[in-house]
């Protein structure tokens, strides 16, 4: 089935992120059930402003049933109309609407989501009968501290610029402030610091971001041991943050028990699986992300990385050009198309590919290995110049990317060994990244390796 996102009529675009919020709080309620198979929000979100009918959009998600709805807010009152509709004959299964106080909402939501499974688990069951009960969820009955959640995950979808992530951030440590239980907000508030690490943390600052993401993500499931977005959340940060991924595995694994119904969760583990070689738990989990989410971009362009970590660079393009068709801006999409091209040989369509990336650090690191290997040496030495210019210390990963490419296998290795030491996140790549094949034999890189943490 696929929830779709809510309307809000409440007369106040800035009320938006409460009736999409909602919308994706029973959506991952629903997901919860392993009985029911739930689209992913990205896919779901694609029909915000539709105008096809509910049949024509069950079939584009290949989806039997749509619950939709709409929202309307005033005041402390809140008016939340639901419907599920048969995606085969487009008539409705089963309607209600509620008109409640604030602080009846999570009623709301869990009677809208607990009659919508009961009613779709009895028809696929062999018995007849609902299955399990729905896992704790990890959220919160404080509507002060849902509101500042819904605020902050509206902020955090946007991923504009570090200003929105940090607005992201604080609403929720409000909702935290709020409800010191809320393991959701615990978890989201630990990616927020993690993006923040990754995207724009200075070098001095990653260790402290990186372990307070960390304390987020830990407190979360002392919370709710049954979150699987924040065991997922662990091993991501665990993985980027510690650049260890022994200890990431059992989070991670973790995950993948209780979150086979959620797409990111399933991709996060495909990522790390690819990364840390194994390639069938790789595989498994991605083809599950795509089935719960198929019209993400971004899962699309993971699915990419996902084979070009196995070295499969042929497979690994089509994904990336689909992910691509759904989201045309997509970034470090075009610049994964110029590695995988780089790596078949083609290297005048590598060169378009790397141009055509809008993300500076890996333009410039295709640019500077795909002209260096067309005999363009100049053009070469100036991407890597601008690239040392413009972004320092924070690339040292992809400085040694080009140096390993290059044949300088001394400077390349003293960067790596500069880039652990400050923490780089570009490392996660560095045991099956082709572009350092050329440090392989070289005991130094081993032994980094093996610092790292890969087996």
């Amino acid at each position: 089935m696929a929830v779709l996102p809510f309307v809000n009529l409440s007369g106040d675009e800035g009320q938006a992120y409460f009736s999409d919020g909602l919308s994706e709080e029973l959506r991952a309620t629903l997901a919860r059930n392993q009985n029911l198979l739930v689209m992913a929000q990205a896919s779901s979100a694609t029909f915000r402003d539709h105008k096809d009918d509910a049949v024509t959009i069950a079939a584009k998600l290949g989806v039997a049933f749509l619950l939709e709805g709409s929202v309307r807010r005033s005041g402390d009152i809140v008016r939340v109309a639901a419907d599920l509709i048969d995606g085969a004959t487009g008539f409705s299964r089963w309607s209600q609407s509620f008109d409640r106080a604030m602080d009846d909402i999570f009623a709301v939501q869990s009677e809208i989501a607990n009659t919508v499974a009961n009613a779709l688990v009895a028809q696929v069951t062999p018995d007849g009968e609902p299955g399990n009960t729905l896992a704790a969820s990890g959220g919160t009955t404080n509507v002060a501290a849902y509101d500042a959640y819904l605020r902050g995950r509206a902020l955090y979808g946007l991923s504009v610029d570090e200003a929105t992530e940090r607005a992201a951030l604080a609403q929720f440590d409000a909702a935290i402030t709020a409800d010191p239980d809320y393991a959701a907000a615990h978890a989201a508030r630990a990616r927020s610091l993690t993006t923040i690490a990754n995207q724009y943390g200075e070098v001095g600052q990653l260790a402290g971001l990186y372990d307070a993401a960390i304390a987020s993500a830990h407190r979360a499931i002392v919370i709710a041991p049954d979150l699987a977005d924040a065991h997922s959340t662990l091993g991501f940060t665990l993985f980027q943050g510690r650049l260890d991924p022994r200890a990431a595995r059992e989070p991670f694994e973790r995950s993948r028990e209780l979150g086979a119904g959620e797409a990111t969760v399933m991709a996060r583990y495909a990522q790390y699986s690819a990364r840390t070689g194994r390639k069938r738990e790789a595989a498994e989990a991605m083809q599950r992300a795509l089935l719960l989410d198929p019209l993400n971009p971004l899962i699309y362009r993971a699915a990419g990385s996902v084979e070009y970590a196995a070295r499969n660079y042929e497979a690994a393009i089509p994904p990336i050009r689909k992910g691509l068709e759904l989201n045309p801006r997509m970034s470090r999409a075009n610049a994964a198309i110029g590695d995988a091209l780089l790596m078949l040989g083609r290297l005048k369509d590598a060169r378009v590919a790397y141009a055509a990336e809008p993300a500076e650090d890996p333009r410039l690191t295709g640019l500077a290995i795909v002209e260096h290997r067309l005999g363009n040496t100049e053009a070469a030495r100036t991407a890597m110049t601008q690239l040392v210019e413009d972004q320092g210390d924070s690339v040292l990963y992809q400085q040694a990317q080009i140096l390993a490419q290059w044949g300088d296998r001394d400077a390349s290795i003293a960067t790596l060994q500069r880039a652990l030491a400050i923490g780089d996140s570009g490392l996660i790549y560095a045991r099956n990244d082709p572009f350092l094949d050329p440090l392989r034999k070289d005991p130094r890189f081993a032994q980094l390796l093996s610092s790292l943490g890969f087996d």
